[in-house]
Order: C-alpha cells, then structure tokens, then sequence
C-alpha cells in the first residue's frame, strides 16, 4: 500500500491538477493527501469530475473555509473512513483490499502561524487513545531541530520545543527515509535562499511493529516548492519476533564488550531516533549471541533431560553397571 502527502501549493491550474493527477497513477499511489489546495468549495465538486472522476475524494471545508486538504483514493485497491476532521488535518482509517493492510492514517497541514499550531498539537495528541498502527505524515510548516534548516535567519527554538513535545507525547518517531534532505525552499537566489525540512512521516510503536520494511520517500518537488512524501507498505511482512532478555547472556565471556560496541555504534539524528537506533542495535547484537551461544538451549536442555531418565530406567535392570553409572552422573 502507498500512502502519500503532497503540498501542492495551490492547485487551481489544468496543467497544475493535470500533474496532480498523473503523479497519483504514475507512481501506484492508493492514498494522496493533496495539502494547500486553494480551491474555493464550489469548484470543487466540477474540478473532481474532470481530474479525478476514477477516484473518491473528501475534504474539510466543513471546519475550514478554503479546504485546505483534499484526501484522494483509489476505490478499488483501498478504503478510506475518515474519522476526524480539523482545520489542520484529516485523519483516516485505511485498508488495503488485496492485503488486508489496516492503517491509522492523518494527513497534516499545519498552520504557518505558530499560536495556531498549538491547537493542531493538543489535537493529535488526543487521536492517541484511539489509535493502533498510525502514521501522521504531511506539511507540519516546523522543524524538529536547527539542523533541518539551511537560512542566514536562525529558528524560532519555542516552535521547535512545541513540535517535539507533541511529537513525544503522541509517542511517535520519523519513518526511516530516503531522497531530499529538505522538503522545502523558498527558492530565492543566494545568501535569501531557505531550505528547510517542514515535511515529514511520523509513526508510533504499532506501525513499526507491523511494516517493519515500511519507509518513506521524499521525492522532488516537480510542480511546487514542497516534496511530496511517499510512504509504502510492503505486504507479506513477518511480524518481529517478541524479544526476551536472558540472565544467564551476562555470565558468558564477551557479553559486556558486545553489548558496550553496540551501544557505542554513531547514530545522527533526533535524540528519540538516537535511543530508538541504539536500543535496535543491541538487540541485533543479542540476537547474534544467543545463536551463537544459547539458541536452542531448551531443546538441549530437553534432550539431556531425556537421555537422564533413559540412563535413569536402565540403571534399574543394571544398577551396578559402571558404565550407566557414568551416563547418569
């Protein structure tokens, strides 16, 4: 399954909605949250029939006088049941026909006004409760951190301070990624030029559980100033096994070292991605030292538990037979 946002920056053109629509089937897109639309509400109903007549779509003008997101699908690879509708989102439950994949799905466009923000934030952290496998992707208008921003003008720190705190209350994470660094630049020539990451795929704990495989991809911006994002899912995906610590890994020579150069491995990134990362790689080095040194240990321990008894029985016909004394001991 492929979920995707795009900030379109206005999308009122035919040559404009015409490369909206051919992103969408070029790229096997099943779901497109089509973000800045700039559409007035009695245009949409026409402008649908003639760009998307193949697909369904549904909006928030209800809470927003302008639209500003346009969720677009393909009806007969998913299902789409929009349950909350807010002026700075959309957010959905998706399923995949073919796959049966079961989604959360929140297409975010947050305001560029700061204070505005603020009610998108306290929003999303209250779809939390009723959420399983959620990833809320789109154009948050903020960055998570100084680095993700290129300008002669420094951040505003509070911003950031206010996109990370919802972003660890709603225990949520970046999608691992790939293509543009910066989803976003103001395209001005030389020292004015900004470029910025403002958009971004974000899942919690239950998606990475089940699409383990899943990424996001931002591409390039084509039409607009903005990459779209473009997340997929991979059917077929095995679940993770659960994984269980084992007391007696610490007495076994090598233990500490192996878990002191996992833990020390450099990772770039967000502190929550850094502890997320270092935690994966210790796990991966534990798991290569139970096969290395304890996999299995219940079949062995089964096995000369048999072998006992066995050994155990025959002493009973032959209970001075020295060498059934030796089995035994």
């Amino acid at each position: 399954m492929k979920i995707c946002a795009w900030n379109v920056r206005g999308c009122n053109s035919p040559l404009k909605l015409k490369e909206v629509s051919d992103f969408f089937q070029g790229n096997h897109i099943d779901v497109l949250g089509i973000l800045e639309i700039r559409i007035r509400r009695k245009k949409a109903s026409k402008i649908i029939r003639a760009n998307f007549r193949c697909l369904s779509v549904f909006y928030n003008y209800d809470v927003h006088t302008n639209g500003r997101i346009w969720i677009v699908w393909n009806t007969r690879t998913v299902s789409v049941l929009p349950l909350f509708i807010h002026a700075q989102f959309i957010h959905c439950k998706l399923t995949h026909h073919d796959t049966n994949i079961s989604c959360f799905s929140t297409f975010v466009y947050g305001s560029n006004d700061p204070t505005v923000r603020l009610g998108l934030w306290d929003a999303l952290c209250s779809l939390v409760p009723s959420v399983q496998d959620w990833v809320v992707l789109g154009d948050f208008n903020v960055i998570r951190d100084v680095s993700e921003r290129v300008s002669s003008v420094l951040p505003n720190l509070d911003d950031i301070l206010a996109f990370n705190s919802c972003i660890l209350s709603c225990g949520l994470v970046d999608l691992r990624g790939t293509g543009c660094e910066y989803t976003w630049t103001n395209n001005q020539d030389g020292s004015d030029r900004v470029w910025s990451k403002l958009d971004r795929a974000l899942v919690n704990g239950g998606w990475l559980d089940h699409f383990p495989s899943s990424n996001v991809n931002f591409l390039t911006s084509g039409i607009s100033d903005h990459s779209p994002s473009l997340v997929t899912i991979f059917p077929n995906q095995p679940c993770l096994q659960r994984f269980s610590f084992l007391n007696c890994w610490i007495d076994i020579p090598g233990y500490h070292s192996l878990i002191q150069e996992a833990w020390d491995i450099p990772i770039a990134g967000s502190a929550m991605y850094k502890l997320l990362s270092k935690l994966k790689n210790t796990r991966e080095a534990l798991c290569s030292f139970h096969r290395h040194n304890t996999s299995g240990f219940l079949t062995r321990l089964a096995r000369a538990k048999a072998t006992l008894d066995d050994s155990f029985l025959a002493l009973q016909s032959s209970p001075m037979c020295s060498s059934l004394l030796l089995t035994h001991k």
